[in-house]
């Protein structure tokens, strides 16, 4: 009797541990298709079920057209609302040959007035990350069709550091990358060092 149950206990192990580890082998399969999609757009890191959700809904709702232009931004954050003139008017002279996002990095900011449709969410910063925004407003222009981002920095030069924003440009860097965007240009300017306010810490970090 002793032999029989030793022999049922070991075939019932048997079959918990292998329903248990094919889920596991089927969720990380899911997680390695992923990762290697977002590793061609600029990172590796793996993704919770959240933030697949969210780069997903993403790419669904601003990426059907050719260019991109992602302008990270919150209400929270002085220097970013001192552009929201500059931002409007950029939509406007644009958004007919190029998509515009407002991203919001992870604050739960309010949208600027008349460009609702324009805000997406990041609460878990998986956007932030997958185009290396570190503040806001941050601007980046990305070509959706060879994934490459033609531009990474600053809107223009009137912030000349934390606390110390200019009345005027002298450099329109994103305008003028939008221009020959447009025109089918290269760009002089391929990045640059955008200075705001931090991104982050998104839900879950500490």
């Amino acid at each position: 009797m002793k032999s029989n149950s030793v022999t049922v206990f070991l075939i019932f192990g048997l079959i918990c541990f292998s329903g248990c580890t094919h889920p596991t082998g089927r969720k990380n399969a899911t997680k390695d298709t992923l990762d290697s999609s977002i590793s061609t757009l600029g990172t590796t890191e793996t993704k919770s079920g959240d933030s697949l959700l969210i780069y997903d809904e993403f790419r669904s709702v601003f990426e059907s057209g050719r260019y991109l232009c992602v302008i990270s931004y919150s209400n929270e954050c002085p220097i970013a609302k001192s552009y929201i003139r500059t931002i409007k008017d950029l939509v406007r002279d644009y958004g007919d040959t190029i998509q515009f996002c407002l991203l919001d990095p992870g604050v739960g900011t309010r949208s600027i007035s008349g460009l609702e449709s324009l805000l997406f969410h990041d609460p878990t910063g998986v956007i932030c990350r997958r185009f290396h925004i570190k503040v806001y407003p941050q601007a980046v222009v990305y070509n959706c069709l060879t994934r490459e981002i033609i531009y990474s920095g600053k809107i223009d030069d009137r912030v000349v550091s934390l606390g110390v924003i200019s009345a005027r440009a002298t450099k329109n860097y994103l305008s003028d990358v939008l221009a020959n965007v447009r025109l089918g240009k290269s760009n002089d300017v391929v990045s640059n060092e955008a200075i705001g306010c931090f991104v982050g810490p998104f839900e879950g970090e500490k």
